[in-house]
């Protein structure tokens, strides 16, 4: 497996970002499994920040930079494209373990908030985190359009899981809290909740962004996971009218992880674009893939 680390994104003309943060309704969307629900946001009322554009640039198996295409126009109607898994490059975006004093840090301030992510009310304090049991907690790179930036302040993003000692499992990115899952509230264990399976070994939840920018859109897509014990490596990658986006990859640790993908393409008709995730074993074979409608 050869994977290595996205380049920057390209610099934006400022006076036609600038005209598109007055006019760009952002789109987006959260859901559980295949149970899409779109939710409409106007950023530019509600104080969100607006994705403007940029390019993501895929790497070839031998290292160099592949340039990603450029938005163009296409006919009319647009379709989302078939393109093989095995001509897309794969790109890892883990950065290696956190250390406790970091981790324990953002997890004391993730568990500040009131809610999660997907709306669970959040049952853990602050003080929680202390002697909470670790599940994962690695260093990501942070792509564009993560938390609707498009150039991200900080290059990379802490990623943890953890249970309390009430039985709350808590998924944080940063200080942002994802899943707040209540186990003596729910009746069931995080375990059985999720419904695995051999052949539906994941189960998580997807959020999915898409900011219109004249004739394209910077699209950015994420996954915070859980999975049987057999997997060990998520990956994701978006496909959409021009082309599909490098696979983008992470390792799975306890079970548990996140993953990310964006890329700018052209959009002509609404939702169109899909997502394909995979899973691998510790030998890097692929025992699981399917699709993510968007």
């Amino acid at each position: 497996m050869n994977l290595t680390t996205p380049p920057p994104v390209e610099d934006l003309d400022p006076q036609y970002a600038e005209q598109l943060r007055a006019s760009l309704v952002g789109n987006a969307r959260q859901s559980t499994r295949q149970r899409s629900v779109w939710v409409p946001v106007l950023a530019a009322a509600c104080g969100v920040a607006i994705i403007t554009g940029g390019i993501v640039a895929g790497t070839g198996s031998g290292g160099t930079p592949v340039p990603a295409s450029s938005p163009s126009a296409s006919p009319t109607p647009a379709r989302v494209q078939k393109v093989s898994p095995g001509s897309s490059s794969r790109i890892s975006l883990d950065l290696g373990p956190a250390s406790r004093t970091d981790s324990l840090a953002a997890a004391k301030q993730c568990l500040a908030q009131k809610t999660s992510a997907i709306g669970e009310p959040n049952a853990a304090k602050p003080a929680d985190a202390d002697d909470a049991t670790l599940h994962t907690a690695r260093w990501l790179t942070t792509l564009p359009g993560d938390d609707g930036v498009l150039k991200p302040e900080k290059p990379k993003q802490l990623a943890q899981a953890f249970t309390t000692k009430a039985g709350v499992r808590v998924q944080c990115v940063g200080t942002r809290l994802l899943q707040a899952f209540d186990s003596a509230a729910a009746g069931v264990s995080w375990e059985r909740s999720r419904n695995l399976y051999a052949t539906d070994p994941i189960s998580g939840h997807w959020a999915f962004f898409e900011v219109p920018a004249g004739r394209s859109s910077l699209l950015f897509v994420s996954f915070s996971f859980f999975t049987l014990p057999t997997i060990a490596r998520v990956e994701v990658r978006i496909r959409w009218t021009g082309g599909a986006s490098p696979w983008y990859g992470v390792p799975v640790e306890d079970r548990t992880g996140y993953v990310t993908a964006s890329q700018l393409g052209a959009i002509h008709e609404r939702r169109a674009m899909e997502v394909d995730y995979r899973a691998f074993d510790r030998d890097d074979r692929l025992i699981f893939s399917d699709i993510e409608y968007g």
